[in-house]
């Protein structure tokens, strides 16, 4: 869809609805090119990173890394995607969006496939620092750039549908990593996972480029010099639903990437099957769990993750858009509000997941059971909590993007998404898989055993109900913080 403008009644009043009506349906059908094209590049976003925490059983036995360095393979990955989102979100605003999105798809597909071939630790913490470097692009210059095609009125629900990919790509990323569970075949599932995003590279690269809605605020005209890169970011920052907005996903990522990134570890600890590695007759290994008979499989770990990842996560994104569409009939701040009751209802789901285990083993019931029975109700209870935790966790992701970009003028869009996500992670989840591995490792020394679960129980809860609070108090500020916007920009092209 181009930023012409589209043809006007004649000048003796009457209407012309033909041309009208095909150049609509022809935006409408461009727009819907755009979003798929998004959509799939969003979802090969997180099928590249959750593949590799599908893996992580698989990598940490067969590299021999402890719960620490596979966290801080996240950190290390978290850290370039974040401190490279405000520059090149402010870029965004000033070079081409399509560009910048295909580039950075192009980089983080070569990146997947190398991963395929780090032996040490310092290799793999280099290539997943290079997958950052990509994937720390597409956020702050792909959402203004898919905004841009759709009306304000219908921003929210867009990018609720397109944050599905997202979901879709990281449980797809857990079920495939269930195909590469044999000694060594993980490194193929880089390769078959990485190759297929320099395509849509290419395809991003080719789209229009459009910077507005016809129905955004117009772009302020340039009244003497702009305003310098630290100014912008103190006016941003003094915007109460930026504040806000930044606060909520701070505490919020930090559990979200804590819990995901240990899942499948925790799941195949506490309910996997214990396996003995036998070589010549000699024990070289075993995979750890807790049920050395009716254990689930470690085939099976990374598909019952990826399926309460996908069927919880979509069902959240999907639910977001339609909340606070129907909260906003009544609250005019719904779409900050209902990231901020996602998070804290997630809290409770998130221990009942978790912390299930050291429940079940206080009744006597449960222990006087057979290993089957008990591998039964274990996974059961962490399939119902999960599928909540996931829901609940994902309710932000629609209605919150679109408030961060409601409250700036469309030409800075870019600008403030790249500044949001870098001071969000940073004070948020880049050290939480490191964090909490740490936490784990110190424990495990301690009390002996496996302790990811009881590391993230000391974490994750608490940093939810934070998240919740700043969400649902904050969400009064951003009608005034909307009607800013316009304002501003009416005054600016009236001087």
């Amino acid at each position: 869809m181009s930023d012409a403008t589209l043809p006007q009644a004649d000048q003796a009043g009457a209407p012309t609805p033909g041309p009208v009506s095909g150049a609509m349906k022809r935006a409408g059908r461009y727009a819907a090119y755009v979003f798929w094209l998004m959509f799939i590049i969003n979802f090969l976003n997180y099928l590249d990173r959750w593949i590799f925490t599908g893996l992580s059983l698989n990598i940490q036995r067969d590299l021999h890394f402890n719960d620490f360095q596979i966290g801080s393979l996240t950190t290390g990955f978290l850290l370039v995607y974040t401190v490279l989102a405000m520059p090149l979100g402010f870029l965004a605003d000033r070079r081409s969006r399509k560009g910048i999105v295909g580039l950075g798809v192009a980089i983080w597909s070569l990146a997947t496939a190398f991963t395929g071939l780090m032996s040490s630790f310092w290799g793999m913490l280099g290539i997943r620092a290079l997958l950052g470097v990509g994937e720390g692009s597409y956020y702050p210059a792909g959402t203004p750039m898919l905004a841009a095609y759709y009306s304000p009125a219908k921003r929210a629900s867009i990018l609720s549908r397109w944050s599905v990919g997202a979901l879709i790509g990281a449980a797809i990323g857990f079920l495939l990593a269930g195909f590469f569970s044999a000694p060594g075949a993980w490194r193929l599932a880089f390769f078959f996972t990485g190759i297929p995003g320099l395509i849509f590279a290419f395809l991003i690269w080719r789209t229009r480029e459009k910077i507005r809605h016809e129905d955004d605020p117009p772009i302020r005209q340039a009244v003497g010099d702009a305003p310098s890169f630290w100014a912008r970011i103190r006016r941003y920052l003094s915007i109460p639903t930026v504040r806000v907005i930044l606060g909520t996903h701070a505490f919020g990522f930090f559990a979200l990437t804590g819990a995901t990134s240990f899942l499948p570890i925790y799941l195949g600890n506490t309910y996997g099957k214990q396996v003995n590695h036998y070589a010549n007759g000699i024990l070289v290994g075993t995979t750890p769990g807790a049920f050395p008979h009716a254990g689930i499989s470690l085939t099976l770990v990374p598909i019952l993750g990826g399926g309460v990842v996908l069927i919880g996560g979509i069902l959240g994104n999907l639910g977001g858009g339609i909340i606070s569409d129907r909260l906003g009939k009544t609250h005019a701040g719904a779409r900050v509000l209902t990231g901020g009751l996602g998070f804290l209802l997630a809290m409770p789901c998130i221990l009942g997941t978790v912390g299930a285990p050291y429940v079940l083993q206080r009744i006597p019931a449960y222990t006087g059971a057979s290993e089957g029975t008990r591998v039964l109700i274990g996974v059961a209870i962490f399939v119902i909590f999960g599928l909540l935790s996931a829901f609940f966790l994902n309710l932000y992701n629609g209605p919150m993007s679109a408030a961060l970009l409601d409250v700036v003028p469309a030409d800075e869009r870019g600008a403030v998404g790249g500044m949001e996500l870098t001071l969000a992670h940073l004070l948020g989840d880049v050290y939480a898989a490191a964090l909490i591995g740490l936490i784990a490792t110190w424990l495990t020394s301690a009390l002996g055993g496996e302790q990811i679960g009881l590391a993230l129980l000391l974490t994750c809860p608490l940093v939810l109900l934070i998240s919740g609070i700043i969400g649902i108090r904050g969400s009064r500020h951003y009608a005034k913080d909307v009607a800013a916007v316009s304002a501003t920009a009416d005054a600016s092209l009236a001087s």
